[in-house]
């Protein structure tokens, strides 16, 4: 499912993995791909973490995040 940040309309990718609490049976926080659309090939394995409490809405076609633009930025 494709995420856009809400402080800059900026598009941040697609999710690729989840952080779960297995205990307590929750999600924990979202994983988004960072650097290059081709992190193995070209040796960039960066990652987004966004906790569960920057998801501001879920909807069919995309999920808003609220995360600071320094977050986004690429090294």
């Amino acid at each position: 499912m494709r995420v856009v940040n809400l402080a800059n309309g900026k598009f941040l990718g697609k999710i690729t993995d989840l952080i779960m609490d297995v205990d307590g049976g929750y999600i924990k926080a979202i994983i988004l791909p960072g650097g290059s659309k081709w992190p193995a090939f070209f040796g960039d394995s960066r990652e987004m973490e966004v906790p569960w409490k920057n998801i501001m809405k879920i909807g069919q076609d995309v999920i808003i995040v609220d995360v600071p633009e320094v977050w986004t930025q690429k090294e």
